[in-house]
């Protein structure tokens, strides 16, 4: 469980999300008129929120009038209505379990079942934040989709209000909180988020794709490169693979991310299973102090399998940005970054920062305890009777 000042400090992050969310909820500035073409110099702005839109004129006066259908509200502003406000229910039950389970209060006595509590609104609070940030993230795509749309006119255009970076924050201060009220199940989840991702790179042949420079501007495949296959995707969206049929034949840079892939992936596999040892939810073992240590000892093994996803990812980036600007390379030669760096990156990171997160949990101090020592009697040196 989290110490005092972690917990509070977790606490405070959560209850500054959730009034964010609150505040997001209410409102009316998701969309907002975009300034560009004919609406440079414009009379009004139009703010569009979840539950109104409003026009605030030159002069400071400002109309809304509530939406008169929900359904005839476009797609993501429908979802957000109904994210948005579970977010802010789920953040209050996290807030009460919070209360409950706090070590300043007295509302539970026993101190492991305050520890699964705090957990359990650390949970709450995550989960809240998840659901703020999927419908900002939702509006935020498609208000950029829609400016970039050459079918829209100018005055159908909108920009990014103040509303979806006061949820951004709002989303990350919630999940923040949620995460320091269980750093273990936090450190675990991105351990385990990471581990998936080393998979998907793993198997993924994305790690070379084709560079559109030159004659190569426009071309009617594409080629992949992987560690077990290369492909080659037609421009009809027909895709053929090949096996390897040498390992030997590849670069040296991709024969070691073979090796040090696999082994980060195996690695990655103990740490899951030390962690569910050493978990506080779990009872595999008794004593607090052993659960620690192995705690401790599955955040090295994230941190040691991150390290070994880290390296050939590098490797390969520092290999395809040095080929790509040496000049005996041709324009057919010359590869760019793949997918697969991208979530090689992404997933070194989360493993590093789980194992890290694991890493913090110290065993607990015993007591000293002061053994009795007890000196023997005083025997009668005269032996003399007493009358």
């Amino acid at each position: 469980m989290a110490s005092v000042g972690l917990q509070i400090l977790g606490v405070s992050l959560a209850v500054i999300g959730w009034l964010g969310d609150i505040i997001i909820c209410a409102l009316p500035m998701w969309k907002v008129t975009a300034f560009i073409g004919s609406n440079i110099v414009t009379a009004q702005i139009v703010w569009e929120g979840l539950w109104m839109s409003c026009v605030v004129q030159s002069t400071g006066q400002m109309q809304c009038k509530v939406y008169d259908s929900m359904l005839a509200l476009p797609t993501d502003l429908q979802a957000a209505r109904a994210l948005v406000v579970i977010s802010v229910l789920v953040a209050i039950f996290g807030i009460l379990l919070s209360v409950a389970g706090g070590k300043c209060t007295n509302c539970v006595e026993e101190e492991s079942t305050k520890a699964k509590i705090g957990i359990a609104s650390g949970l709450f609070f995550i989960v809240s934040g998840l659901l703020c940030l999927i419908p900002v993230c939702w509006s935020a795509n498609t208000i950029i989709r829609d400016f970039y749309n050459p079918l829209m006119t100018d005055a159908q255009r909108r920009e990014l209000g103040a509303s979806l970076y006061i949820g951004w924050g709002a989303a990350g201060l919630l999940i923040l909180g949620g995460g320091l009220l269980g750093l273990q199940i936090l450190g675990v989840s991105l351990a385990v988020i990471g581990w998936l991702g080393d998979i998907i790179i793993c198997a993924l042949p994305m790690w070379k794709v084709t560079a559109f420079i030159g004659s190569n501007i426009v071309t009617a495949q594409i080629v992949w490169e992987g560690l077990w296959m290369s492909c080659v995707v037609q421009s009809t969206g027909q895709m053929q693979c090949k096996v390897y049929d040498s390992m030997l034949a590849l670069p040296t840079d991709l024969q070691a991310a073979r090796a040090l892939v696999v082994i980060s992936v195996l690695v990655a596999i103990f740490g899951i299973l030390l962690s569910v040892a050493g978990g506080k939810c779990t009872n595999c073992v008794e004593e607090e102090s052993t659960k620690a240590k192995i705690g401790i000892a599955s955040g090295l093994f994230f941190i040691v399998s991150g390290l070994l996803c880290l390296i050939p990812v590098c490797w390969s980036a520092n290999t395809i940005i040095r080929d790509f600007y040496n000049p005996l390379m041709t324009d057919a030669q010359r590869r760019e970054l793949g997918a697969s760096l991208y979530i090689g990156w992404g997933a070194a990171g989360l493993l590093i920062l789980g194992g890290g997160l694991l890493c913090c949990h110290c065993p607990p101090k015993k007591d000293r305890q002061y053994i009795a020592k007890y000196s023997a009697a005083r025997s009668n040196a005269t032996g003399g009777a007493y009358v």
